[in-house]
């Protein structure tokens, strides 16, 4: 099964703030089982680029050390990884710049900034649920985008966040440093704030780098299936509420008699590729979150959660009920494995 990656041009910079920050560097890469990059490393496996930033969080005092981290490489990172932006007078063409530049570094994921109403939205997401832990690496993250949106809305920009994970200790330092209570538990990790301030002049001395950044090597595509791209469109749907076939055709820019000929031709299914990431999802919700059974069945677009019950039950032989009340084994290779027999398929 393809793995998502993220570039190892990343790593350097996050050890070195990581050691500013007083965290022991050496015993988070190897508790993660990474070693400090080199020119030209490999990508990093996303699941454990996120069990880094985890253990990493797990010496820090206060629960806005991570946090901190992503808004301290800001500005060496602007310099340096994120060429696409500078040029940019503006804050909106320089946070299109910077989320095009982490998109094409981060597979599996999806960066986003769109406007609704008065409020611009940044949002973050991992597309698979079974990259976990995951809480630390997405404060980093909306710590890093609200420390370039400070930069030009000053320090008493208004913002609103919310965050994917369940509270696992005290948020009182997170708040602070945000300036804004998170809300935890939700469908997305997000940061919002009001749309106007994406006509903010952008200082352009403040993002000059010492020498000309260099594009940082991308993830590598590999040789997977042209499905895969089919199945990361659904993963980007799944957990968001209902989705059509026709709504992932228009996603990937293809009609549907498209996409299904591309299936076909890998003796795939619309139907199985949704019903796996469905699964995924709600064994995900089921064993990590607190979330209302109803509440994981109108995420995964079901009608109602009955609809959503029997068909979890057709999937796994268990009831949602079941799953949740069963011990989760941490050392087990995957949710999907440990709830179901391996002569259950999806159908």
């Amino acid at each position: 099964m393809f793995k998502a990656t993220i570039s190892a041009a990343t790593l350097p910079l996050i050890c070195d703030v990581f050691d500013e920050a007083g965290l022991d560097v050496s015993r988070a890469l190897a508790e993660t089982g990474l070693s400090p990059s080199r020119p030209g490393a490999q990508p990093i496996p996303l699941d454990r680029f996120t069990a880094l930033l985890q253990n990493a969080g797990l010496q820090a005092a206060n629960d806005a050390c991570l946090w901190s981290c992503g808004r301290r490489i800001a500005e060496p990172a602007l310099a340096t990884l994120f060429p696409s932006g500078l040029g940019e007078t503006r804050l909106g063409g320089l946070l299109a710049g910077v989320l095009c530049d982490l998109q094409a570094m981060q597979e599996g994921t999806t960066f986003e900034c769109r406007v609704q109403d008065d409020t611009c939205i940044l949002a973050y997401r991992i597309h698979d649920p079974r990259i976990w832990p995951r809480s630390r690496d997405a404060e980093f993250t909306l710590g890093f985008l609200h420390a370039i949106v400070e930069r030009s809305a000053g320090p008493d920009l208004p913002a609103h966040l919310t965050l994917e994970h369940e509270q696992d200790g005290s948020s009182a330092a997170l708040s602070r440093q945000a300036r804004s209570v998170p809300l935890y538990g939700q469908p997305l990790n997000m940061l919002a704030f009001p749309a106007r301030l994406l006509d903010r002049i952008v200082d352009p001395g403040a993002l000059m780098p010492a020498a000309a950044p260099q594009t940082p090597p991308q993830p590598s595509r590999g040789d997977r299936a042209p499905g895969h791209d089919i199945a990361e469109a659904i993963r980007r749907r799944v957990g968001q509420g209902p989705f059509s076939q026709g709504d992932i055709a228009a996603d990937l820019g293809m009609s549907g008699r498209s996409l299904r000929r591309l299936l076909d031709g890998e003796g795939s299914t619309f139907r199985a590729i949704a019903e796996e990431a469905r699964l995924d999802y709600a064994l995900w919700a089921l064993r990590r979150t607190t979330l209302a059974v109803g509440e994981i069945a109108w995420r995964l677009g079901y009608d109602d959660q009955g609809a959503f019950s029997r068909a979890f039950r057709r999937l796994t032989g268990q009831t949602p009920s079941q799953v949740r009340s069963r011990p989760h084994d941490p050392e087990a290779s995957g949710d999907r494995q440990e709830v179901r027999g391996g002569d259950r398929t999806p159908a």
